[in-house]
């Protein structure tokens, strides 16, 4: 049984070719008069003239706006501070994020840190609950980690070595634009990440205690096996706009939680792996491939007739039966993932990448542990300890 559950996605989604052409339509129908553009100040905003032209459409609506760029990989605390000492002094009401996961979580960190005299860090320390949040838009570049729709932000807190996130529906973006042709120039490795974050999401979702096999379980497993079976072939065909398009929405439904609700979701893999962008500002979706496996192999045991499942229904894997016949299949369930992950160039282990190895202890000390149990994790509870195995295995 599904356990009890609240959702609202309050998203409105246009989903399409030229469906950023539509910003200033629909940004009038809100009554919106002043627009803050936060970007990354990428050379394909020039190139396509994706930026000049919705400038030219928030013109023709007579909708004025102001830009910050600057958003890096893994968004900065210190440019958030930049982006709400912004939004009051020019008195903006409205966010437009153009980009990517880092684009957006910053947005939306900018327009929560915008209606609260405190700061905005509260939040993501747990010292203060968001109630609102000033309206945040998305055109959508670079399909991912789903934040274009999700409840979530992540920001890196460079000078304390933290990378939280802070969780609550009013940071659900207000309008997405979803134009997959926007996402054809995208580069391989690139594409190769928000893949693997979002085979994640969906996976610290399914991977939960429950042993009840439902609809949101089936349709888990499609998601993962349509990743499975498109994303290589994306890598080898960029411009595809059918596979874009996939891909797109599939990062979207892989974390608005539409397959997460009425479950105990796991999360250990991300929280373990943050901590290697928190401290050598590794590629999101790289800590996750690097992870996952070891993680994978650390926790199975105590949930192998989830993972046989797993393997069964994402890769196709035979079960024998019998418990030896279900720890087998689990195990090359785990090998297929990341036989997958490689399919796709992308590491499996801190060597693959080239990271030091020196710095468990202090990525041990900055992961958020809690709970009368000082762990994390969902499906498993991991201690200290068991992350530090983890690490190690990943190595």
């Amino acid at each position: 049984m599904l356990q009890d559950f609240t959702i609202c996605i309050n998203t409105d989604f246009v989903f399409g070719r030229d469906a950023q052409r539509k910003v200033g339509e629909k940004l009038t129908g809100l009554g919106v008069k002043k627009v803050l553009i936060h970007h990354d100040n990428g050379k394909f905003l020039y190139d396509t003239n994706l930026l000049e032209d919705l400038q030219k459409d928030l013109d023709s609506f007579g909708i004025a706006y102001t830009e910050l760029g600057g958003v890096l990989p893994n968004p900065r605390l210190t440019l958030v501070y930049q982006g709400i000492e912004l939004v009051k002094r020019e008195e903006i009401d409205f966010v437009l994020a153009i980009g990517g996961g880092s684009v957006i979580d910053s947005a939306k960190a900018i327009a929560l840190g915008a209606l609260y005299d405190g700061d905005v860090w509260d939040f993501f320390l747990g010292k203060a609950e968001p109630k609102k949040t000033l309206p945040v838009g998305v055109i959508l570049t670079c399909p991912a980690t789903g934040s274009e729709s999700s409840m979530v932000a992540v920001i890196n807190n460079t000078q304390a070595g933290m990378k939280l996130l802070v969780s609550n529906p009013v940071l659900r973006p207000a309008l997405t634009f979803m134009n997959p042709e926007l996402t054809c120039s995208l580069p391989k490795f690139l594409t190769a990440c928000g893949i693997v974050d979002m085979f994640s999401h969906v996976c610290e979702r399914y991977f939960c205690p429950e042993d009840e096999i439902g609809v949101i379980d089936r349709m888990s497993e499609g998601i993962l096996k349509t990743l499975v079976d498109i994303g290589p072939k994306l890598l080898k065909d960029l411009g595809n706009y059918d596979y874009r398009a996939e891909i797109m929405w599939i990062g979207t439904i892989a974390h608005n939680n539409t397959v997460g609700i009425g479950r105990v979701q796991d999360w250990g893999t991300h929280e373990i792996g943050n901590e290697l962008s928190a401290l050598y500002d590794t590629p999101h979706g790289a800590t996750l491939s690097i992870i996952m496996g070891s993680w994978m192999r650390y926790v199975f045991e105590k949930k192998p007739e989830r993972f046989a499942r797993y393997a069964e229904k994402v890769f196709g894997v035979e079960r024998r039966e019998g418990k030896e016949g279900t720890l087998e299949a689990a195990r090359k369930g785990i090998e297929e993932t990341e036989k997958f992950f490689r399919s796709l160039d992308m590491p499996i282990s801190f060597s693959d990448f080239r990271i030091p190895e020196d710095g468990i202890e202090e990525m041990l000390d900055h992961i958020p542990f809690r709970g009368e149990d000082d762990s994390i994790g969902g499906i498993v509870r991991l201690n200290r300890e068991d992350c530090r195995n983890i690490y190690v295995m990943a190595l």
